[in-house]
Formats: structure tokens, sequence, C-alpha cells
């Protein structure tokens, strides 16, 4: 029995470290929604995870489309060279198995429209991080309780007191905003690897708010597992690793 429904991308991550001539290359599972996933994986939370991958998809079986799969590249996990969807945007809508649902608009803001009416047409929860924010549609703050931007993308929301916001701020640490509540948290140290961090966030808030946890203890948590990815090369490498502090590992 799942505990929640993910909707979101999955990415072949090509990742360049060094110069043209590169020192070091990692290539792996990615995208926000896989890696959340994984990292929920990793903590023992139950997931159904709807995605497309296409017949080149080398890691682990997940739900496939007819196409090519999406491939995400950039280089020092500072400069984004290129973003390829592809079959992500071919997600065929699939029955939920719960009435939480975490996403993203990777697949696009349609299929997250569909999902999301359903959820919340049965009374569930929807939590949703806006990535990438080209896909946002102001109709979508109606199906969202809970929405985990970061500052830019927090800029384009017209956000509503009435939701529930876990704001990343990177390098400045993170802010819960809910009505007229405000909560900050610092970071203490700065690694050299953000790639993984906005997602080890995204796993720490919805891994909270499952056990049920308070706003102040979901985003000291989120800071600190987003602090921790920070210090290790990769995307959901990064991100697996970083939420086993959340196991005291």
């Amino acid at each position: 029995m799942s505990d929640l429904d993910i909707i979101g991308g999955a990415f072949r991550d090509i990742i360049f470290y060094g110069n043209v001539h590169s020192q070091n290359v990692l290539e792996m599972p990615g995208g926000t929604g896989y890696n959340v996933f994984a990292g929920l994986r990793e903590l023992g939370i139950q997931a159904k995870f709807h995605c497309a991958t296409g017949d080149d998809w080398p890691y682990e079986p997940l739900q496939s489309a007819k196409g090519k799969s999406g491939i995400f590249v950039c280089r020092n996990e500072d400069e984004v060279l290129a973003v390829y969807r592809g079959t992500n945007l071919n997600l065929q809508i699939e029955k939920l198995e719960t009435n939480i649902l975490f996403a993203t608009l990777e697949c696009g803001g349609d299929k997250f429209f569909q999902y999301a009416k359903d959820v919340k047409s049965s009374g569930g929860i929807v939590i949703l991080d806006p990535s990438p924010i080209f896909e946002w549609r102001d109709e979508y703050s109606d199906l969202c309780d809970i929405l985990i931007p970061n500052e830019r993308e927090f800029e384009k929301i017209s956000p509503l007191k009435s939701k529930k916001y876990f704001l990343k701020l990177g390098e400045h640490g993170g802010m819960y905003m809910h009505g007229d509540v405000k909560i900050s948290e610092s970071i203490s140290q700065n690694g050299n690897f953000p790639l993984g961090c906005g997602d080890a966030f995204d796993v720490a808030v919805v891994y909270g708010f499952i056990n049920r946890m308070n706003p102040a203890e979901i985003l000291k948590m989120a800071i600190k597992v987003g602090e921790k990815a920070s210090f290790i090369m990769g995307s959901s490498s990064a991100v697996m690793e970083a939420v086993k502090i959340l196991r005291g590992e």
C-alpha cells in the first residue's frame, strides 16, 4: 500500500565537472519527480511514481511510453546546458492510489491539473513544486495545499495567504509562510554542489508532512537535508545520500 502518489519527471542526468575537456562525468537517473521518489524510498516511504520513460531508459524499470527519455545536461551543477523533456510529456493518466499527491510541472501543467483535480475532488492533499515555472497557471493555486517554490518561482505564482509555502532560498536558507505566519531558517554551511539541494528539501517537506510534524520542525529538517546535499556530487545520488541524516546516519 502506497503512502502517496508522485507525478514528475524522470530524466537521464548527464553532469560534467571541470572545463570543456571535463575532468569527470556522472550519469544517473534524475528529475525532481524521480529524485523525490528515490529520496522518500530511502526513508521507507512507499510511493506510486507516475512518470514516463522511453525504450532507451538504462536504469531501474519505470512506467514507459513510446519515444525518447528525457535528458538533463549541466556543467559543474550551476550551468544548465540542455533540458529535453521527451517522454515525460507523454505521461498517460493512471488511477491514483492515495489521497496525497506530490507533483512537479515537469510532465506539463495539463497533467498536473488533471491529477490534482482528481485528488481535490476526493478531499485529498496536493503538494506542488512548481518547476519548470513556465508551465505555471494562476488557477493551479486553487488545487494546491502546500507549495515548495524557490525564490524566482515564488515571484511568479501570485501567492495566496490561504496556502502554505515552504520557500527555498538557496544560500539564505528557507522560509515557511501561511497567512500572517512567517518562520525563517538559515544555513550554517554551503557546499559546492547545488543540484540536489532543492529536491532534497522537497523530500524533507513531504516526509515531515506524512509524519505530521509541525511547520517549524519541517523547515528546520528541510534546511538541514538541503545543506547536506550541497556537499555531495550528483542529483539523485546527492538526494539519497543526504536524506540518510534523517535516519541518524
